[in-house]
């Protein structure tokens, strides 16, 4: 079934770093179009990616959604350092404010995602030399709307994460958070 996609970029003012000298933004509801986690021990915000691209630019921060509003998805990503990061929330559906409790994850995105609430996040893992990609664990991760009017979707998240090609090595996400403010979207949200 061919879905008609909305495509809307949220172009951040902040830098994305894995040092950790960066703080997490504050958790707001005010639309300031903001993102920060902490993954082992590293705060992870936004960062447009550098150098060229073919078609769109593409930014740190980005919401996606379908034509018939059955599940949005906000893709972050560090594009500008060695080493990046990149994280999908996928919300399926996204109706309220209020706690979702996140499914296992797929470890795919957009419409190759599985239809139900999940986050899954690549990071460099030195060990291995390599990414390491980890995903929500049944039941065991949420996302906690907090704000989803005025143009406006603010939340945090937490959680248990398992890695993809290892069921036995966790990661723990305590302060997930973001605030994404009225733009292109704002038609979208009540």
């Amino acid at each position: 079934m061919k879905q008609t996609f909305y495509l809307f970029f949220i172009t951040m003012l902040a830098g994305c770093s894995t040092d950790n000298s960066q703080k997490l933004p504050p958790e707001t509801q005010t639309g300031a179009n903001t993102f920060g986690v902490t993954i082992k021990g590293k705060v992870y915000i936004p960062r447009d990616p550098t150098g060229g691209d073919i078609g769109p630019p593409a930014h740190g921060m980005t919401l996606w959604g379908t034509s018939d509003f059955s599940w949005y998805e906000i893709e972050v990503k560090d594009g500008a350092s060695a080493v990046g990061f990149l994280i999908y929330i996928h919300m399926q559906p996204l109706a309220s404010l209020g706690k979702i409790v996140l499914h296992q994850s797929n470890f795919h995105h957009g419409i190759d995602s599985a239809p139900y609430s999940h986050i899954y996040f690549m990071i460099w893992d030195s060990a291995i030399g390599n990414y390491a990609y980890y995903g929500s664990v049944e039941n065991q991760a949420e996302i906690n709307i907090t704000k989803l009017s005025g143009g406006i979707l603010s939340g945090n998240f937490k959680g248990k994460f398992v890695r993809y090609d290892n069921p036995n090595d966790f990661i723990q996400i305590t302060d997930g958070r973001f605030d994404i403010g009225p733009g292109l979207h704002d038609k979208i949200f009540p």
